[in-house]
């Protein structure tokens, strides 16, 4: 038996003991409480962060879905009907150039040939006669004037008129066709910036919807990939994709809306008329007529260029009033013709230069003809190659449009595996045939409107016929 005294300091002892270990279990407590605690605030953030990502995932489900599978056909194409015509739009400059040519007719009209000339002399003192060892008063004056009528028949429009006038009017047509070909230039330019707009406002469009997709694909891999549930590698993959996108949409300016649709494209194809287009280039374009023009004023220029021409020929009338001073004043009326031979074949010399020219001239324009041709020919091919591109993408867009569509109703009705980034990424592949599709129609419209620089009378739309 313990004593009153033992039993005191034992449960003391008892009491010592359990202090320290109570003390500690109340920590284990909290701590254990707290870290229950914030499990739960992790969970359900995570769970949060789960439900946000799949409403995004849904939300931008939809507005694809409604993009692809809920809009009629577009009826609009780039090419359409916009393609530059070129009638009227030279007419002033080729009123004032026919003005011009009119003007300079009028003035080679207006060359009479004709020169009025007058000579005054005046001696000092007595004068001097014809001959100084007589003193006849007769032979001697102190004033002279002379006024002379002439002629220059040569230099007067009654000479090679018609071939003078002709030349005249070559000139300004071949400036006329200069400036055409320069208005025809710019204009196509023009219209290759229009083509370019159209095709930015629809790539741009197409763009920002992949890259929301690959944003939402890089949010969704950075939350699997802080929760250690895959690797890095396929994030790397999506930023680099993410990043050639975004390259190419910050090259366009402007900020255009959103695509309107995304279901089958219109005007796949464009057909030419090859042998009625190759028929109408032959007649119509400029470059030839600027050669053949060439070739006519040179001939015009060996025509109006003759020795007989270098003559002059200068019928004349002379009238010579006479002051003498101690009789009275005669005067005298002359009449004749001066001519000048000029004594060289320099005329001869220049018809051989100018014939030399106009037979490089002639065998230059043929073969202006075959390159004009040979480029026709390319620019149809690549045409043709930019069709068959078109083609192409448009059979894989309608497979793709077919396959989402399965899926979706797979998806709806919870057949098969639903993975919300694996369907995104068939969004892409879609979109992405989209841009292929847009690159080939910018390529083909400006390969056409190329054609645009050889009709300089009718557009080429007008050869045109898109299949639909």
């Amino acid at each position: 038996m313990l004593t009153e005294a033992e039993d005191k300091e034992r449960v003391m002892m008892e009491q010592r003991v359990m202090r320290p270990m109570k003390a500690v279990t109340e920590c284990l407590c909290r701590w254990v409480c707290t870290l229950l605690l914030l499990l739960g605030t992790i969970g359900v953030q995570a769970q949060q962060t789960d439900r946000m990502l799949f409403q995004r995932f849904d939300t931008h489900f939809a507005l694809l879905d409604s993009l692809i599978f809920k809009c009629a056909p577009s009826t609009s194409d780039m090419l359409g009907a916009s393609l530059p015509s070129r009638e009227g739009t030279t007419s002033a400059v080729d009123s004032l150039i026919a003005d011009k040519v009119q003007a300079q007719h009028r003035a080679l009209r207006g060359e009479t040939g004709l020169l009025l000339s007058g000579h005054t002399y005046y001696r000092s003192g007595e004068g001097i006669g014809v001959d100084p060892d007589e003193n006849d008063a007769l032979e001697r004056y102190t004033t002279k004037v002379q006024v002379e009528l002439r002629w220059n028949i040569m230099n007067s429009s009654l000479v090679n008129r018609k071939g003078r006038l002709q030349e005249l009017s070559l000139q300004g047509e071949l400036e006329r066709v200069t400036l055409a070909q320069e208005e025809l230039d710019r204009a196509i330019e023009d219209q290759k910036a229009y083509f370019r707009a159209e095709y930015d406002s629809l790539l741009a469009s197409v763009l920002r919807l992949r890259i929301d997709n690959l944003q939402l694909l890089n949010d969704a891999q950075v939350y699997l990939t802080s929760d250690r549930s895959i690797g890095t590698d396929e994030l790397l993959k999506i930023m680099d994709e993410q990043a050639i996108a975004e390259r190419l949409l910050s090259t366009i300016a402007q900020d255009y809306p959103m695509a309107e649709q995304l279901c089958k494209p219109c005007g796949v194809s464009v057909v030419l008329d090859t042998a009625r287009l190759k028929g109408s280039i032959r007649e119509q374009v400029l470059a030839l007529q600027a050669s053949d023009l060439q070739i006519a004023l040179l001939r015009e220029k060996e025509k109006n260029t003759s020795y007989w021409h270098s003559l002059t020929l200068s019928p004349f009338v002379r009238y010579s009033y006479y002051v003498r001073p101690e009789v009275t004043n005669p005067s005298t009326m002359d009449a004749g013709v001066a001519f000048q031979i000029p004594l060289s074949v320099q005329e001869p010399r220049k018809r051989k230069a100018l014939a030399a020219e106009r037979a490089q001239k002639t065998v230059e324009r043929e073969e202006q003809m075959a390159q004009l041709m040979e480029e026709v020919d390319r620019i149809l091919s690549e045409i043709e190659r930019a069709n068959r591109g078109l083609s192409g993408e448009l059979k894989r867009i309608e497979t793709l449009r077919e396959y989402m569509r399965l899926r979706r109703e797979n998806y709806e009705g919870h057949i098969g595996e639903y993975n919300f980034m694996s369907r995104i990424k068939e969004y892409n592949h879609y979109l992405a045939c989209w841009e292929n599709f847009y690159s080939y129609q910018y390529k083909r419209d400006c390969l056409i409107a190329d054609l645009q620089a050889f009709l300089p009378q009718q557009s080429v739309s007008d050869f045109c016929v898109i299949v639909r």
